[in-house]
């Protein structure tokens, strides 16, 4: 009889320790789980972040290539429709936001000083809304450097310190005169547009034209 007691109370010990195991690897479980739903959670923030991110980039696009109109406007009487226009362009004119020369002031993205920031933006003149809550700014630069001069380029007048689109010239031969048509070369209009959309967000677009 005492015997068998003794091995009745063996076995106890052997299952309250079992039941001890148990309990420490629930809760090993139970916090591996637990951080597993934490980084579920943050990758799900972190994918509707970069969604919601590129549908503000893509409402975007519409705003700034109304903005760039805009500019082309402002700078080229074919493009006008009534509106004002640069009266000099090689004179700055800051109620059109535009400069004559290129003012090196970017950032590392290539964004004018006048377009980094929004308090920046709101000084400037020209401020183009939508329906959509959009605040539309741009700025416009003809890319010449301040060391600007007129010199004869093969008779015709060019700026020697802009950014030039080379002179054209009719390939053709039925005029006797192949020179007649010659077109002056003309320096690139870099336009710069900032639109500031819901919740702070901020895109970029630029365009060259001529």
């Amino acid at each position: 009889m005492i015997a068998r007691r003794h091995s009745h109370r063996r076995g106890r010990i052997a299952i309250r320790r079992q039941r001890g195991i148990v309990l420490f690897i629930a809760l090993i479980v139970m916090v591996a789980m637990t951080l597993a739903a934490i980084a579920l959670i943050r990758s799900v923030d972190t994918t509707n972040t970069a969604v919601g991110n590129l549908a503000f980039r893509q409402s975007s696009i519409l705003p700034a290539n109304f903005a760039v109109e805009a500019a082309a406007a402002s700078l080229f009487a074919d493009a006008n429709n009534g509106g004002p226009t640069v009266a000099d362009l090689t004179k700055d004119d800051p109620t059109l936001n535009y400069y004559a020369t290129f003012k090196r002031t970017d950032n590392k993205i290539g964004v004018p000083a006048d377009l980094q920031t929004y308090k920046a933006a709101r000084k400037l003149t020209v401020q183009l809304n939508d329906d959509a809550d959009n605040v539309i700014t741009y700025v416009i630069e003809r890319m010449c450097d301040d060391k600007s001069a007129v010199k004869p380029v093969d008779g015709i007048a060019a700026l020697t310190w802009c950014d030039m689109m080379p002179p054209k010239q009719s390939p053709g031969t039925t005029v006797n005169d192949p020179d007649l048509i010659k077109f002056p070369p003309v320096p690139f209009y870099r336009v710069t547009v900032r639109v500031d959309g819901p919740k702070n967000t901020a895109s970029f677009l630029q365009a060259d034209l001529r």
